[in-house]
C-alpha cells in the first residue's frame, strides 16, 4: 500500500515542458486591459555616452582648473578671442567659473551612462540634461559671436561634444517607452531649458545681482584712464 501511495502521488505531480518551467525568467507582463511588458534593465552601461562626457570633463576641468590657479589655458594668449571670452563676465556664475558648472553637466550625464539602468529613468534623464547643456551652450556660443565678438575654441569644443552627446542620446530612445507621450515630454523639456538659459541671462544682465550686470562705461573709462596715467590713490584712515 505504502509503495502504491507513493506512486500515485507522483503521478498526480504535475510536469512541465521545458519550455513552461516556472522557475525560468518570463516577461513581466502588466495587469489590465492594454497589456504591455515592462523593458527589462540595461545589462551594461552606456559606453558612449559615458566616453563623450568624460571627453567634456576632462575639457572643462582643464579650463575650470586653470582659472583657480590664475594660468591662462593652452594656446589663449593675453588679448587673444580665446582670452576676451574667458575674462569676460560670462566666464563666470555665482562666482564659480563657467566650465566648472560644465564639468558638473558632463558628471552628470557620466552618471546616468554608468549608473542609471532603468531604461526609461536612463533615456529621460540623458535627454533633459543633455538638452539643458546644449541650450546654454548655445546662448554662450551667441553671446561670444554677437556680444564679445570673440570666438574661444575651448567653448565650441564643449559646444560640439555636447552637441554629439544630445544627438547620440536622441538616437538611443528605446523604440517602446510604456505609456510615453514623446511629445509632452519635449515640450517640458524645452520649457525647462529655458528656464535655466532665461534665469542665467537675467543674471547676466544685473537682473538678481547687478555686479554681474554690464560694466559702466563712466567707471570702466575713468579706471582705464588711471591705469594709463599711474595714477596713484593717497588716503587716510582714522
Amino acid at each position: 500500500m505504502g509503495k502504491k501511495t507513493k506512486a500515485q502521488g507522483a503521478s498526480q505531480k504535475k510536469q512541465f515542458p521545458p519550455e513552461e518551467d516556472p522557475a525560468k525568467e518570463r516577461p513581466v507582463v502588466r495587469k489590465g486591459k492594454n497589456k504591455q511588458p515592462v523593458l527589462q534593465k540595461l545589462e551594461n552601461p552606456n559606453w558612449l555616452l559615458t566616453g563623450l562626457a568624460g571627453a567634456g570633463m576632462a575639457l572643462t576641468a582643464y579650463l575650470a582648473l586653470t582659472i583657480w590657479l590664475g594660468q591662462p589655458p593652452l594656446y589663449c594668449t593675453e588679448g587673444s578671442s580665446c582670452d576676451l571670452v574667458q575674462r569676460s563676465r560670462w566666464g563666470t556664475f555665482l562666482a564659480l567659473p563657467t566650465a566648472f558648472w560644465g564639468f558638473l553637466t558632463y558628471t552628470a550625464l557620466a552618471y546616468i551612462g554608468l549608473r542609471v539602468r532603468n531604461p526609461m529613468s536612463h533615456w529621460k534623464s540623458a535627454w533633459t540634461v543633455s538638452m539643458a547643456g546644449l541650450g546654454y551652450s548655445v546662448y554662450l556660443i551667441a553671446i561670444s559671436l554677437f556680444v564679445i565678438k570673440a570666438a574661444c575654441a575651448y567653448c565650441i569644443a564643449s559646444f560640439s561634444i555636447m552637441t554629439v552627446i544630445f544627438g547620440v542620446v536622441t538616437f538611443q530612445r528605446p523604440k517602446e517607452l510604456p505609456k510615453f507621450n514623446f511629445s509632452a515630454f519635449a515640450r517640458q523639456t524645452v520649457i525647462i531649458t529655458a528656464v535655466i538659459v532665461g534665469g542665467m541671462h537675467l543674471h547676466y544682465s544685473g537682473v538678481f545681482d547687478p555686479a554681474a550686470g554690464p560694466e559702466d562705461p563712466f567707471l570702466k573709462g575713468l579706471a582705464e584712464h588711471l591705469t594709463q596715467d599711474k595714477a596713484i590713490l593717497y588716503g587716510a584712515y582714522w
